[in-house]
């Protein structure tokens, strides 16, 4: 009995950690780890939300919040472009400071990043998307702010890929017999004189 209890919690925990290493979004722990991840990622959306157990409206909205960025995360030509999307507990005490750092006071707050910095409009203003708002909308401004790099992002990943293939077949020809080659007795005219 003890053993199958133990199995059981086992494989729980085996199932319950798969769902989260295949997530398209990434819980933010630490200031350090947010940082990191921000630095290292071309294209970031950070949502700083306040995650309140006792009020149960607020977790309702939190609740289809994170359905929709979960959702919205794994639209395929966001995974292709290798948008990382992150999410950000500022109810948490060592993750307040970072609402304070981006001077977030409206919860929840999309904030965009490109290359390490802040992504700002053409007079040089921060851009922040705020509130509740549609996946449409967040859709929308995504490819309106990424579109572009999105596409380009692509692009350069197929002919990476492309030209991994193609360094991968020239590097087996060599152990292959090729039917193009010339070899006396090969090819279709000589072997009809040589059975005449």
């Amino acid at each position: 009995m003890k053993k199958n209890k133990k199995m059981i919690m086992i494989v729980l925990c085996a199932l319950l950690s798969g769902n989260f290493l295949h997530a398209k979004v990434r819980a933010v722990m630490t200031r350090r780890d947010f940082e990191n991840t921000v630095s290292k990622g071309s294209m970031v959306v950070a949502l700083f939300y306040e995650g309140e157990k006792g009020n149960g409206k607020m977790r309702g909205q939190n609740r289809g919040l994170m359905n929709m960025y979960e959702d919205l995360s794994g639209y395929q030509p966001y995974d292709d472009a290798d948008i990382i999307f992150l999410k950000i507990n500022v109810g948490r005490k060592d993750l307040s400071d970072l609402a304070g750092l981006y001077r977030v006071t409206t919860m929840p707050t999309f904030i965009f990043f490109n290359n390490g910095k802040r992504c700002v409009d053409n007079q040089g203003s921060v851009i922040n998307l705020e509130g509740f708002i549609s996946r449409a909308d967040l859709q929308s401004f995504i490819d309106d702010r990424y579109g572009a790099q999105i596409k380009q992002y692509v692009a350069n990943k197929e002919n990476r890929r492309q030209q991994i293939v193609e360094q991968e077949n020239e590097s087996w020809r060599p152990y292959f017999y090729p039917r193009d080659m010339v070899v006396r007795g090969y090819a279709p005219e000589e072997r009809q004189e040589n059975m005449e």
